[in-house]
């Protein structure tokens, strides 16, 4: 996995602009359009200065000598152009505003997108490395600063260079010595940016550390809220939650300070600047004065000089914000924790049948192994059940054969072809799971029936519906347009359950994986829910995991396991019969309950 060097106070590497500037190839004739508009702009802006210096030079000031109370011609024709040149800078910044904040959106767009395709396709393995709420941040207040930039940000640095530029060329082309004098201000207002900038960068840094750290907090405890309030953890949590925030806070005000000294210190830079031109103009004139106009066109462009160094340095913060926003987003883009897939691909039949779990081992953390050596086939057509303590290893083949993740040693095969071989999306159309802990998405009941399948005929939602025993809740909610809170709130557990199985059932899986999928279902509806499920399961292989005893004692064959290892595999009559493993949970399970001692 490639990754970035943690030191805040290093620059950031090339390679991480060039990579975020990609996304704004596609749009470089409007870039360069909107660079266009920002020229003329900076040319309308100069030519002011010198309007202005001729009409007090060639008018004003020979009018005044004459003592002509009468405004001069020229002055009107001067003023007409400058006004004109005004409009004409007001077209240019609104065609260049408009230019630029729609390719920021489109790339911003694009980014955001190709980000969360990423994420989409990462193995569980980076989820497990990456808090849910770093990754909000990255697509959401990450790429914000990067919009910041591209719309506000690098158009008004651009325009900054040229105006510095454009304003230093015309002083020394009116006189070399007052150009001079205005430049005394200029090594303290280079140092003081510089100091700013580079403090800048590093708060910058820390505050994007902070915030990812509130929001990653912020999304766990808002996920866990109902656990938090069970366990009346309210109180401890918010005391965590408000350190959190309190070190967002000086994060924070460190970059405010850093505001604080560098404005005034500018001002002041400033005011050295014009109190040197002043002076410079008197003695260049050998005590008479230096021309009313020259000393005004100096002074005008001096002030279009600095005004640019100081929102130079101001954007700054914008890009420091940006760049250690750059830097994390990709940072994460470079995050290679992806299942490979071997080429050429091999598809899977339409209907695949079989499943073989050949000499598996594997490990989550490379060091305590949870599946050792295992073996095991589940025939077509035949349903497999797996039983065991928690932590044994059953849901961990599941995640296998899904291929969340690969095994250390051994293969998965499906229908004889290693999965290995096979695009994750194509393997994972063909089998359908429904697991303990379901996942509802805010929307409507179709919604999440059909999960973005707009192919899928409301006959065929309605009849998983009842398959699984559930038509009596669409009545309930108000038919397949019933809008589901998120993570179905506002659902029984069972409920949630059974939407869950009617959802696998519309996908229409040749295998089919049950994960403690009754676990949250009452009695009753469990009794309907198996009677529904013979009938379901009937032409499928399917893989039963279960506590629950009673729900599994149909299956063609049982697995117990114990530590990562099958321990015993047979029918249930044969397990009981073996006095083993699983006789010993089914008499836990079953054993009538003593009589309660009185004495």
């Amino acid at each position: 996995m490639t990754s970035l060097s943690s030191d805040p106070t290093t620059k950031p590497p090339p390679r991480v602009l060039v990579r975020i500037f990609s996304f704004a190839r596609p749009y470089a004739g409007r870039l360069a359009a909107s660079a266009l508009l920002l020229a003329v702009l900076a040319v309308t802006s100069a030519c002011v200065p010198a309007l202005v210096r001729t009409a007090i030079n060639d008018h004003i000031k020979p009018a005044l000598d004459a003592s002509n109370v009468k405004l001069p011609e020229g002055v009107a024709f001067l003023a007409a152009a400058i006004f004109g040149l005004g409009i004409a800078g007001m077209l240019a910044r609104i065609g260049q505003l408009l230019l630029i904040t729609v390719t920021s959106q489109r790339a911003m767009h694009d980014l955001r997108m190709a980000l969360f395709r990423h994420l989409m396709s990462r193995n569980l393995r980076f989820f497990d490395a990456n808090p849910s709420g770093r990754l909000v941040t990255r697509v959401t207040n990450d790429i914000e600063a990067l919009n910041e930039l591209f719309s506000s940000g690098l158009d008004v640095m651009a325009f900054d260079f040229l105006r510095i530029l454009i304003a230093a060329a015309l002083l020394f082309w009116q006189d070399w010595r007052l150009a001079l004098a205005a430049f005394v201000a200029v090594p303290l207002l280079v140092a003081v940016s510089w100091q700013f900038q580079r403090a800048a960068r590093n708060l910058f840094r820390d505050v994007r550390s902070k915030v990812a750290a509130v929001n990653a907090r912020l999304a766990e405890r808002l996920a866990g809220v109902r656990t938090i309030v069970a366990f009346h953890r309210e109180e401890s949590e918010q005391e965590k939650f408000a350190q959190a925030n309190v070190e967002l806070r000086d994060a924070h005000l460190a970059t405010v300070n850093n505001y604080a000294w560098f404005y005034p210190v500018m001002e002041w830079s400033v005011t050295i600047g014009t109190v040197s031109i002043l002076v410079a103009g008197w003695w260049i004139s050998g005590g008479k004065g230096a021309s009313a106009g020259d000393l005004v066109f100096t002074w005008m462009l001096f002030g279009m000089f600095v005004d640019p160094l100081r929102q130079l340095a101001d954007r700054f913060n914008v890009a420091q914000a940006a760049i250690a926003a750059a830097e994390r987003i990709v940072a994460t883009l470079d995050d290679d924790r992806t299942l490979p897939i071997r080429q050429p691909q091999t598809p899977l039949p339409d209907r695949p049948r079989s499943v073989r779990f050949e000499r598996i081992r594997f490990s989550y953390d490379a060091r305590k192994p949870v599946i050792k050596d295992i073996t095991l086939d589940v025939p077509p057509g035949s349903s497999v059940a797996i039983v065991g303590a928690t932590g044994s290893g059953k849901s961990t083949l599941i995640n296998l054969l899904l291929r969340f993740y690969d095994p250390d040693e051994g293969r998965v095969l499906v229908d004889g072809v290693d999965i290995r071989d096979v695009n994750p999306s194509d393997l994972r159309r063909k089998i359908g799971v429904v697991l303990q802990d379901v996942v509802l998405f805010g929307g409507t009941l179709r919604d999440n029936l059909a999960l973005g399948d707009t192919a899928r005929r409301d006959d065929v939602l309605m009849r998983a519906l009842t398959t699984v025993g559930a038509a009596g809740l669409v009545d309930r909610l108000g038919g397949l347009d019933a809008v589901i809170a998120e993570r179905g709130a506002t659902l029984s557990a069972g409920e949630r359950q059974l939407i869950a199985f009617a959802r696998t059932l519309v996908h229409d899986p040749s295998i089919l994986v049950l994960d403690e999928a009754t676990a949250s279902i009452d009695t009753e509806t469990e009794r309907a829910l198996q009677s529904a499920l013979s009938v379901a399961l009937k032409g499928r292989t399917s893989i039963l995991i279960a506590h629950r005893l009673s729900t599994i004692r149909h299956a063609d064959r049982i697995v117990v396991m114990h530590h990562g290892e099958i321990r015993e595999s047979g029918t249930h009559a044969q397990l009981l019969a073996a006095e083993g493993m699983y006789a010993r949970l089914h008499r836990l399970q079953f054993a009538p309950e003593s009589p309660a001692n009185d004495g």
